[in-house]
């Protein structure tokens, strides 16, 4: 069963005023047609209501056929037929009546809206009739669920900021309470998929209605661990914003339904390898769930407990058992994927676990994963460069097991986007000259053998500038820094330095170094606010603790920041699970839990400049992102 069909359309014919005119000779059988397609829809017989309507149809002429052949259409559709629905609607031929033309323009869109969202919105770039030709009710209704779908549309392309604003439009149309008081929590979960500095920096202030939404959600999760300075904060919002929407009733709902979902354990096990082969790993994470323990309000009504997994991933399953025999109530780690594969096998665990990586085996129920897949965010990059307004990729990725995991992570992501790769190439990263590799990549190499060809023919020296490939828009680079170093000047060296490059954020060392990366000037990258010394709630704790989290070189430094988050998320499980929307704004990104119950992470973005990698700036309207694909949409997207 699909469903319920944001569209309403009201089927009742009264037979005295709407019986449809009929052809002569067919007047006896019309009526009882009439009587039984209507019975068939108030059935659910959507199959016989859409064959009756198309007969009635055939009987009628002009504006009453085109709105017969809709009520087809529309059945048609309610019955999960959308091939029938659109062919009926293709045989639909003017003239149409405003309210034809505007149910028609709705039920294209809905049709396209779950495989091609974007389609929808470009049928629905204006009303197919104004609310005075509509009637003011029945205009209001219509109106209402044409911003509902365009919000729909907005947020299945992940452009969560337009699906808000689309909400917030809709809310003008709405005369219901109830209604409205729905409508607001969709604008409320929109916004709550955009993370803090985004809400921050897009925020206009009073007394803008939509900065006022912004604001209220920001506020409501930066305490809601919080409630007297919540409490605090919220008064101040409504000085700001008196009589505004959200207030009616909503902010209280929502805190009520957070404060019963967040629930801080009172003992906490970590699993870490604090010795063996993965020490180094084990206690960088240690180290931050240390360094957010000590610093949390509340740290004495909890107990922390480690156990060292030691070298034998094998033996997670006893330090799990004797975690739980000596009180544990909550578990963090392993880390080790084996620990994790062998931990996510049991069919029943006793107390929840937030294993620091993934499992190939299917997972226990009480277990989420958290961890830091390069493919993660090299599908990040992907989007990043779709939404800047690039179509045709060229891929420059390591040889190895590595690099063949993110190139394919970003081209099956690049594709179903529907961008092109036309080209990539496999280097060696033990090599310090890529030149043969990207020769071969932009072309050059045909274009050094016509100068061979023309100077032969014309026996003399020609002048002559090599000609790179013309195809390629953008370069999607998987490197450590030590590559990246090299591969972006040799890219210009090669008449490609004009071309945008992306990255994810493991060509940033975690430390800034002017002189050393200086050299990848203009490379854009995926990453954490932590390693940008970025805004978060919890910033405070990087200058605090940073003589000690230091220790910790380089790529370590991610691994850290995984431990603060993973402390912070503990008692926000349960609330990130059972509500989608909800986000956590973490040192490793803005955080949320996906159905297979992994915690999915969306990255800042930064661009290496004079040598120093720098966040890149927020547009405030969408005039700004003009010139690119689906500009009104993308702006939500381009935010992440």
């Amino acid at each position: 069963m699909r469903p319920q069909l944001p569209i309403i359309i009201t089927v009742v014919l009264a037979l005295a005023a709407c019986t449809p005119p009929v052809r002569e000779g067919e007047g006896g059988d019309t009526l009882p047609l009439v009587k039984q397609t209507e019975q068939a829809y108030r059935d659910g017989d959507y199959r016989a209501a859409a064959e009756g309507y198309a007969r009635l149809a055939g009987a009628a002429a002009g504006a009453e056929r085109a709105r017969l052949q809709l009520l087809a259409a529309q059945s048609w559709y309610l019955g999960g037929e959308d091939d029938m629905a659109r062919h009926q609607l293709g045989q639909m031929q003017g003239p149409f009546t405003p309210e034809t033309a505007m149910r028609r323009q709705l039920l294209r869109a809905s049709l396209s809206l779950i495989d091609q969202p974007e389609h929808s919105l470009n049928l629905l770039l204006t009303p197919a009739a104004s609310v005075a030709q509509l009637g003011a009710e029945q205009g209001q209704a219509m109106y209402a669920n044409f911003h509902r779908l365009r919000a729909e549309a907005f947020s299945r392309q992940g452009h969560h900021l337009e699906s808000a604003r689309e909400y917030l439009k809709r809310e003008a149309y709405l005369t219901d309470d109830t209604a409205r008081a729905a409508n607001g929590l969709a604008i409320w979960e929109a916004l709550s998929l955009l993370s803090d500095r985004v809400l921050q920096q897009l925020s206009l202030g009073p007394p803008d209605p939509f900065s006022g939404w912004m604001d209220v959600v920001r506020i409501s999760r930066s305490y809601r661990q919080q409630p007297e300075q919540l409490a605090q904060a919220l008064a101040a919002w409504r000085r700001d914003y008196p009589g505004h929407s959200a207030d009616a009733g909503l902010i209280e709902e929502v805190n009520s339904r957070v404060g019963s979902l967040v629930k801080r354990p009172s003992q906490v096990a970590l699993l870490l390898p604090l010795s063996g082969r993965f020490s180094a790993a084990g206690n960088a994470v240690l180290d931050g769930v240390m360094a957010a323990y000590y610093r949390h309000a509340e740290r004495n009504a909890t107990t922390l407990r480690v156990y060292d997994t030691g070298a034998n991933p094998r033996e997670v399953l006893d330090h799990y058992n004797q975690a739980v025999s000596d009180g544990a109530e909550f578990v963090i780690g392993p880390l080790d994927k084996e620990a994790v594969g062998l931990l996510a096998t049991m069919p029943e665990l006793p107390v929840p676990v937030l294993a620091l990586n993934h499992a190939a085996a299917p997972m226990s129920p009480l277990m989420v994963e958290f961890g830091l897949p390069p493919e993660e965010e090299a599908v990040q990059a992907a989007e990043r460069a779709w939404y800047e307004g690039h179509h045709r990729a060229a891929l420059v990725l390591p040889q190895g097991e590595w690099g063949a995991r993110v190139g394919e992570a970003f081209q099956n992501r690049w594709e179903a986007l529907g961008g092109e790769v036309v080209t990539r190439i496999d280097y060696d990263s033990r090599e310090n000259d890529f030149g043969r590799s990207l020769k071969a990549l932009l072309n050059l190499d045909d274009s050094e053998e016509r100068k061979r060809r023309i100077s032969r023919l014309f026996e003399g020296r020609v002048e002559f500038s090599p000609r790179r490939r013309q195809d390629v828009e953008f370069f999607f680079v998987a490197a450590f820094p030590q590559q990246a170093r090299l591969l972006r000047p040799q890219l210009k060296f090669h008449h490609a330095g004009g071309l945008p490059v992306y990255a994810t954020s493991h060509v940033f060392s975690g430390e800034v170094d002017r002189a050393k990366d200086r050299d990848m000037d203009g490379i854009a990258f995926g990453a954490m606010p932590w390693s940008l010394d970025a805004q978060t709630p919890h910033q405070d704790l990087r200058r605090a603790d940073k003589p000690v989290l230091l220790r910790h070189a380089g790529p370590l430094q991610r691994l850290v920041a995984m431990g603060v988050d993973a402390y912070h998320l503990t008692p926000l499980l349960e609330l990130l699970m059972q509500y989608p929307h909800e986000r956590f704004q973490g040192e490793t990104g803005n955080l949320g839990i996906d159905e297979q119950r992994r915690i999915q992470r969306d990255l800042l973005w930064a661009r290496f400049d004079s040598g120093i990698p720098r966040l890149q700036e927020i547009p405030r309207t969408p005039d700004e992102m003009l010139g690119q694909p689906g500009a009104e949409g993308a702006f939500g997207a381009v935010l992440e």
